[in-house]
């Protein structure tokens, strides 16, 4: 009985972020993020605190209202980093890259979020449809990234890159993820930029690690 009741505390102590909705948009995340770095100024930091978001909205370009309604928003949405990457991990367990994701991670340190996905893949003629795939998966689970950036590694030679490319969100969420069989090639990997995979005959054996997100 002991046992059960330990167990029960330990379940319920351990934060649980899959599948948590962020409350936040990636505009509001933007607006956030930077109000965050801003406050850390120290022309800022000189100012009456109270003075402190209307001088910052007025500088970026922000409606003081949508400024305040961002900062309530992303002061509730918490760790939004872990929300998104647990988010991340349950989207891609299933589906089209089921059992091959690599690295999950979601960089939150800029007004720009980045979502990064790398996978194992199997079949070559398979990378345009699990690109998009990914994308759109991503783009679903992490509003408030404003890059995916996508690569996979040959499955059976894991230090081989074989794909890599990136999307803007907003170009992601227009992937049906219900059709990327039908127009991962035709359409949805026209969306992308810097693309290079060795199906289209692209050499990517000088590339390691994580590919950049600028594009």
């Amino acid at each position: 009985m002991r046992r059960l009741v330990f167990a029960i505390l330990v379940v319920f102590a351990v934060p649980v972020f899959a599948g948590e909705a962020l409350g936040l948009t990636e505009d509001e995340f933007k607006m956030f993020q930077h109000y965050k770095i801003a406050l850390t100024d120290a022309r800022v930091q000189a100012m009456k605190p109270e003075a402190r978001a209307a001088a910052i909205a007025k500088d970026a370009g922000f409606k003081l209202k949508d400024l305040q309604k961002a900062i309530e928003k992303g002061e509730a949405a918490g760790d939004v980093k872990a929300k998104c990457e647990a988010n991340l991990k349950e989207a891609l367990a299933t589906g089209e890259l089921a059992g091959r994701i690599g690295r999950l991670e979601v960089d939150t340190s800029a007004a720009h979020a980045v979502a990064y996905v790398q996978w194992f893949n199997e079949e070559q003629k398979n990378l345009p449809v699990e690109a998009s795939f990914a994308a759109a998966k991503s783009a679903e689970a992490c509003p408030i990234a404003s890059t995916i950036t996508v690569w996979a590694q040959d499955k059976a030679a894991p230090k081989l890159r074989v794909f890599q490319a990136l999307v803007s969100s907003a170009s992601a969420r227009r992937i049906n993820v219900e059709r990327v069989k039908d127009f991962a090639e035709t359409r949805y990997l026209k969306l992308f930029e810097k693309v290079k995979s060795v199906a289209n005959g692209d050499d990517l054996t000088a590339e390691s690690g994580t590919p950049t997100a600028q594009p």
